[in-house]
């Protein structure tokens, strides 16, 4: 595995260029961040440092059984270096819909990961309102 200090030289470069992520999901349990509005606050600035985010889907069937996965991308275009994420999507995706359902999802989380984006408050929730219907108090 080669140096790939250069990616993330410009991935944090980039990140004080960054716009304030907006909100513009609304979902049952409050509001959210969307893939465009995370798209939004990072791709210009990404773009100023030569960073290009690319998303794809890998299907593993070395077990056998086919196993969907998301891989994310953030690629230095000039050193060719980059930064990887993989997501099994399986159990996730039910039908066409529930798969690009899911493929959003993740993409949104895999990039909010990668760089290190602060969490909206539905996503901070760690799941405790979907599934008991009360929220944290902090």
């Amino acid at each position: 595995m080669g140096d790939h200090t250069s990616i993330y030289i410009a991935v944090e470069a980039a990140r004080t260029k960054f716009k304030p992520i907006k909100q513009s999901g609304k979902a049952q349990y409050g509001t959210h961040s969307t893939i465009k509005d995370i798209m939004d606050s990072v791709e210009m600035a990404l773009f100023a440092e030569g960073v290009f985010i690319n998303h794809e889907i890998r299907v593993d069937f070395t077990t056998g059984v086919p196993v969907d996965i998301l891989v994310t991308r953030l690629i230095h275009i000039t050193t060719k270096t980059e930064m990887k994420s993989e997501i099994v999507l399986n159990g996730m995706n039910r039908g066409p819909q529930g798969t690009g359902s899911a493929i959003t999802y993740m993409r949104r989380y895999s990039l909010q990961t990668m760089l290190n984006l602060t969490p909206d408050k539905s996503t901070e929730d760690d799941g405790d309102f979907a599934s008991t219907g009360k929220r944290k108090t902090i």
